[in-house]
């Protein structure tokens, strides 16, 4: 049985601790916990590419770990990557402490390694693709932001994990 050391041992901030703590192979989800949403990604695999999953309409803590859960239980899922708000300066913020916490919460549950990845300016750049290159409505936009985020979060990890 795992003791909470042991859990929070799980959460790291440091991709080389998370690509140390998962198997070479086995798909990754990407999480973008927002406050009304939580965006879903999930990687291939071999961890070459990611895609948007869906979103999660945000209920009550228990409902949206048992949707997460199931989700993992449907994919290989071998690790997690939380989407990480800090502020500009790389120092984190009033948000970043409540996604850890959620984060915490989640990982406790669910007892899979997770990364809290930096995610500065990701929907802010996911948005400028649907608007500029995309030419979205703001209802289509508003329906694919989270996930879409969730997938630039995963993204940028996973080009770092082939990168080391």
């Amino acid at each position: 049985m795992i003791n909470s050391k042991q859990f929070k041992k799980l959460i790291t901030f440091n991709i080389d601790e998370f690509t140390n703590l998962i198997p070479n192979l086995g798909c990754i989800l990407g999480l973008d916990l927002g406050e009304k949403r939580i965006g879903v990604a999930i990687s291939d695999i071999n961890r070459s590419f990611a895609t948007s999953l869906k979103h999660i309409e945000r209920r009550k803590l228990n409902n949206d770990i048992s949707i997460i859960k199931n989700i993992i239980s449907n994919n290989d899922i071998s690790g997690i990557i939380v989407g990480r708000p800090v502020n500009i300066d790389g120092k984190p913020g009033k948000k970043a402490q409540s996604i850890r916490r959620l984060a915490e919460e989640i990982n406790n549950t669910l007892k899979l390694p997770l990364l809290l990845w930096d995610e500065r300016f990701s929907s802010q750049a996911v948005e400028k693709i649907m608007i500029n290159e995309l030419n979205l409505s703001r209802n289509k936009r508003k329906k694919l932001i989270d996930s879409s985020s969730a997938c630039w979060i995963l993204e940028g990890a996973l080009k770092r994990i082939e990168n080391n």
